[in-house]
């Protein structure tokens, strides 16, 4: 997936690239923002429910459940005109030109199967996302997936739903790289005169099992694979101009929020989160997560930890600034308590408030105040970060004091 976007971005910037999941650790995203915000483009980590999509199949044993994602486009992408791609190509020119082409009445753009010439290719698409938004697609496309062994994976539900609303693309958008040697043997004429009618495609598309990536390959194009999986980064952003190596670092956060969760439902969780980018939640439990809260990992200033115990949780506790009673179910008394005994501020809202709890730092806010919330955990961290500035100066005065410099 990361030559794919390599490709992309060699010959493409002010680029916005979606990437759909359900487990790719967000660490990934960060890292790849560093050198993609330097050409004014980046990743954003679409997670999706697995469970979705678990009860999808395909005939084929490498086309597994997360093929089927991009059926939920609609529902994880804004913009109203969308290139889907699959992750086993790679691009190799501008695609300005693409993404003028006018739909019409369509809702897809597509170039046919080179194997299955009555079928389109699902691996690149130019989607009409404003129109499958307003069909609401998404619930239907899956509904026809389900419990069905596909002959051609998800590629045989779009062909089966849209149907005549497929418009076509020229070929050089879909160079589909594998069918050689099957058409050979089989005398499938019309596989090799699609190849043969294109002399620079613009995408290349390994179609089948034989991918360059394997230990070996027979396809034709290995070598262009290798070829962008090979570039670095910083040689890629240096085309654009000069890269800056000091961007790319760990990030870094004004202060942390501690949660911690007997169960997945929490009040206004995402809300606080998107509201203070500057803060770090760590959300902690003592069991697994569902993903309610896994979901949560796609920002960058979330961090779960799941199963939590001992000196993780010491230390998470430790250096908390502030505490986020805002999670359904029971509490976690024990936690409260060191909170308390830290004179850690508390923040909660009127559905999530501890019952009885005797604290002067506690704060409780009616359910839809998410912002006066945010103002005030801005407003604890800052006069915590004060608070030890003013420690660490007087404490070094004191040593230079103690070892008698002036």
């Amino acid at each position: 997936m990361e030559t794919t976007i390599k490709s992309i971005i060699v010959h493409n910037r002010d680029v916005k690239i979606y990437v759909i999941n359900p487990d790719i650790p967000h660490e990934w995203f960060v890292n790849l923002n560093c050198y993609l915000h330097q050409i004014d483009s980046y990743i954003i980590d679409a997670k999706v429910d697995p469970d979705r999509l678990k009860n999808m199949h395909s005939s084929f044993a490498h086309i597994n459940s997360s093929t089927f994602g991009r059926f939920l486009i609609p529902e994880v992408v804004q913009e109203d005109k969308v290139l889907y791609l699959d992750s086993d190509l790679i691009v190799t020119s501008n695609l300005d030109d693409l993404f003028n082409i006018d739909f019409g009445d369509k809702s897809i753009l597509a170039v046919r199967d080179y194997n299955e010439i009555m079928a389109f290719n699902a691996g690149v698409m130019l989607i009409n996302n404003r129109k499958w938004k307003e069909n609401q697609v998404t619930d239907s496309l899956i509904k026809m997936s389900e419990n069905r062994k596909l002959s051609n994976g998800d590629q045989t539900v779009i062909n089966d739903f849209f149907q005549d609303q497929i418009g076509e693309l020229n070929l050089t958008y879909n160079y589909q790289i594998g069918f050689e040697k099957n058409a050979f043997w089989n005398n499938l004429n019309r596989t090799l005169e699609y190849l043969d009618e294109v002399s620079n495609p613009k995408i290349i598309h390994y179609v089948t099992p034989d991918k360059p990536f394997n230990l070996v390959s027979v396809n034709s194009l290995r070598d262009k694979w290798w070829h962008y999986r090979n570039l670095e980064w910083s040689e890629i952003i240096s085309k654009y101009g000069n890269f800056k190596k000091n961007e790319i670092k760990d990030l870094s956060f004004d202060g942390e929020a501690l949660i911690f969760a007997t169960v997945a439902e929490t009040e206004n969780i995402e809300e606080l989160i998107q509201k203070m980018p500057n803060i770090k939640f760590n959300i902690a439990a003592y069991t697994g997560m569902a993903f309610l809260l896994l979901k949560l990992t796609q920002y960058d200033n979330v961090r779960l930890f799941p199963t939590i115990i001992g000196k993780t949780l010491d230390k998470e506790i430790n250096q908390a600034d502030v505490y986020l009673d805002i999670n359904y179910g029971p509490k976690a008394d024990e936690v409260v308590e060191r909170m308390m005994k830290g004179r850690i501020p508390i923040f909660s809202f009127e559905q999530t408030k501890s019952p009885d709890l005797n604290y002067d730092n506690y704060q409780v806010f009616h359910d839809d105040q998410v912002d006066e919330m945010a103002t005030l955990i801005n407003n604890a961290i800052k006069t915590n970060l004060k608070f030890n500035i003013e420690v660490r100066i007087k404490g070094i005065i004191l040593m230079r004091k103690r070892v008698g410099i002036n």
